[in-house]
């Protein structure tokens, strides 16, 4: 399956695609995300790996592509399910950056499970956008679980429960 949302975030390009490149800041804006680890590298760029510990699963992948303030595409390396490849383009507009995010996700379910489904899952990936753009611009958030996410600057932020 595969499908694409965007949201217009009032910051400048810079400060988005710093906070979101950082893969180990998911955790902050998508409730479904419990913890990142970075397995090699400091920092995002292209071939850096990541473990990523969900709700109910967990997988390995590789930032494949990393252009600085444009884009990024990370995808879900062999073993990993659900498997996925997700790209994010972020475009400057006149209040801040629009950020186009495509995600092609392959459950394993047969095709008309998926589709089903790809409504549900798109809303959900749109509303983590939603929570990215609280908290970019107020400085904090609560995310669908109830963690409270503030953030001191755009170097770091703080969950409380």
């Amino acid at each position: 399956m595969k499908f694409q949302n965007e949201i217009e975030i009032q910051a400048s390009i810079n400060d988005v695609f710093e906070f979101v490149a950082d893969m180990r800041n998911m955790p902050k804006w998508n409730y479904f995300v419990i913890k990142v680890i970075q397995e090699n590298g400091v920092g995002p760029e292209r071939g850096a790996r990541y473990y990523q510990t969900r709700k109910t699963d967990s997988q390995r992948y590789e930032m494949i592509h990393y252009e600085p303030g444009q884009s990024l595409s990370i995808k879900s390396m062999p073993g990993s399910s659900p498997t996925f490849e997700r790209h994010l383009r972020f475009e400057s507009v006149a209040n801040g950056t629009r950020l186009i995010d495509e995600i092609t996700l392959r459950t394993g379910y047969p095709r008309i499970l998926e589709r089903l489904a790809v409504g549900r899952i798109r809303r959900a990936v749109a509303e983590n956008l939603r929570k990215l753009k609280e908290l970019l611009e107020q400085g904090q958030t609560q995310l669908q679980d109830r963690r409270s996410i503030y953030l001191a600057s755009f170097d770091g932020a703080e969950a409380k429960h």
